[in-house]
């Protein structure tokens, strides 16, 4: 060793001690959010249940059969109909094309149990009570519910689109479809494999919906086997064929993907909405309108209509009474889900984005949350805690099991990646030089991220909240199983009620949900509207 080599190594040496900190808090709070998920994995290595056995022998290849089909019509559906949706909006101009636009972001306030309650009691007379309950009716409801993460991802994609791409293709003699066909799908497609992936991940983790329309899925075989018969081990066994599921789909979205990785250079202008025929755009237009009545609009007449009922016959009295404490729970819980995930998220993008490659893989990791439905994170949760009650660390009668911090951890679990990777997207926004300048002048990397980062992303933490706000009033495995003692939400009243039947009961505690729902919506649509990137 030379002398000249000691102030290298030194200074060496010194930056890595500084990085330090950063890498530790990176791996701990990956570790934490991911231990669940890993405890389920782990616990199919000793698959010794009777539960597990007789499944495989009874009810599993139906289970499995009626997943697969939901799954497949699902996702092509809402594939379908949110590509053609944002194209619609994005290329044509026609009167109301802006409220439209935003309208159709709104079946993302109704959740998918509420859009099943309330469709099922429209076709029970048509189609007869047998006849309604069927996978095809659960799949056009999910389909409804669902197409909006399709149609925000590819309407950002279009709108991102440089008409100078188009121009070229048009100059060398394709006529307007093709050049749609073979330059404008082909560059919004990691978009919408994005999108579509979104898609089947929620087709997987629902279980209020496939409950309604007796659908037995995977996902409902957890929840059966765990409170019928009380076996988590037997509930986390079966939970481990959800993992596979969720992994294979995010193998074949990076496969749909491929390289794929579309940039333009300078400044470039996006393609322009153009008027066409007028009977095409009317066409178009009531199709559009026609989803949002289906989807928005006859769900929210209906509940009404049923909350009139009700009051005229005085069976709202002990409801009304109930819903001011219902919607208090549902605000606390969302509240602090959002709270913690946009805290931790921002936290991990911040670290990871000064750590290199190694940082955002170890830092996405504790994303795997939202890639594993929503029974299966409340029994990895379940034994993860109920593994720390047992080592009697916490004082006399404190549990975490059946906690409000466990009830927040589950959901930061399962949410933490829309959050992440959404101020993820909105921190590569900021120029880099623009960093440079203030660590020139002297401020120190914390300072920085405060006083000039952390403005700079505000509209993306703002729609990272609005987004997880919105999962979290509407999510119901994971709420229904880990909720403390005296903590219902609107989501489990909307539950109890539904499986009973007793629609008139759920109509109130749903019209909540769409409510607090819609806020998040237009708290939503006004981020996006000032930049704020919707990623996966």
């Amino acid at each position: 060793m030379t002398l000249a080599t000691i102030p290298t190594s030194t200074t060496t040496l010194r930056r890595r001690a500084r990085s330090l900190p950063g890498w530790v808090a990176i791996v701990v709070v990956a570790g934490v959010v991911a231990a669940p998920v890993i405890v389920i994995v782990a616990s199919i290595l000793d698959p010794t249940t009777e539960v597990w056995r007789e499944l495989w022998d009874t009810r599993l290849p139906g289970m499995i059969r009626d997943t697969v089909t939901l799954l497949t019509t699902v996702v092509i559906g809402a594939t379908v109909l949110g590509t053609g949706l944002a194209w619609f909006v994005t290329a044509y101009d026609f009167p109301g094309r802006r409220l439209l636009g935003w309208a159709l972001v709104t079946p993302l306030a109704v959740p998918g149990y509420v859009l099943g309650f309330v469709w099922l009691d429209t076709m029970q007379g048509p189609l007869g009570a047998r006849a309604v309950r069927s996978i095809w009716l659960c799949a056009a409801v999910l389909i409804m519910a669902l197409y909006p993460y399709v149609y925000l991802l590819a309407r950002a994609a279009f709108r991102d689109q440089s008409a100078a791409t188009v121009a070229v293709a048009r100059s060398l003699g394709c006529s307007p479809w093709q050049a749609w066909w073979r330059v404008t799908l082909p560059m919004a497609r990691p978009s919408i494999a994005a999108g579509a992936a979104l898609v089947a991940m929620e087709v997987l983790t629902d279980v209020g919906t496939v409950r309604l329309f007796n659908v037995s899925t995977i996902a409902d075989g957890v929840l059966r086997v765990w409170f019928g018969t009380g076996d988590r081990n037997a509930a986390a066994e079966l939970a481990t064929l959800l993992i596979g599921a969720a992994v294979l789909l995010i193998a074949v979205e990076r496969l749909l993907r491929g390289r794929a990785r579309y940039t333009q250079g300078g400044r470039a202008e996006s393609v322009a909405p153009r008027r066409t025929r007028v009977g095409t755009t009317v066409a178009a237009a009531v199709a559009g309108w026609s989803v949002v009545a289906l989807a928005v609009a006859v769900p929210i007449v209906k509940l009404v209509r049923w909350v009139g009922e009700a009051r005229a016959t005085g069976q709202t009295i002990a409801v009304e009474g109930d819903l001011g404490f219902h919607v208090t729970s549902s605000v606390r819980v969302a509240g602090a889900a959002t709270i913690v995930c946009v805290v931790v998220g921002t936290t991990l993008a911040w670290l990871a984005r000064r750590r290199g490659t190694a940082g955002q893989v170890v830092a996405r990791t504790a994303t795997l949350g939202y890639a594993v439905p929503g029974p299966v994170v409340a029994v990895g949760v379940v034994i993860t805690l109920a593994a720390l009650d047992r080592r009697d660390w916490l004082p006399d009668g404190v549990l975490l099991v059946g906690s409000m911090v466990g009830l927040i951890y589950a959901l930061t679990v399962r949410f933490l990646a829309v959050s992440y990777q959404g101020v993820e997207a909105t921190l590569a926004k900021v120029p880099p030089n623009v960093i440079a300048g203030a660590r020139t002048l002297g401020a120190g990397p914390l300072r920085v991220a405060v006083r000039v980062e952390l403005p700079l992303i505000r509209t993306g933490l703002l729609a990272a909240a609005a987004l997880v706000a919105i999962d979290s009033v509407k999510e119901l495995p994971v709420t229904l199983l880990l909720r403390p003692f005296g903590t219902d939400t609107l989501s489990v009243w909307v539950w109890r009620a539904t499986s009973e039947s007793l629609w008139v009961q759920a109509a109130v505690p749903s019209l909540a949900i769409v409510a607090l729902g819609m806020i998040s919506v237009a708290i939503l649509q006004w981020a996006l509207d000032r930049g704020a990137e919707v990623t996966t």
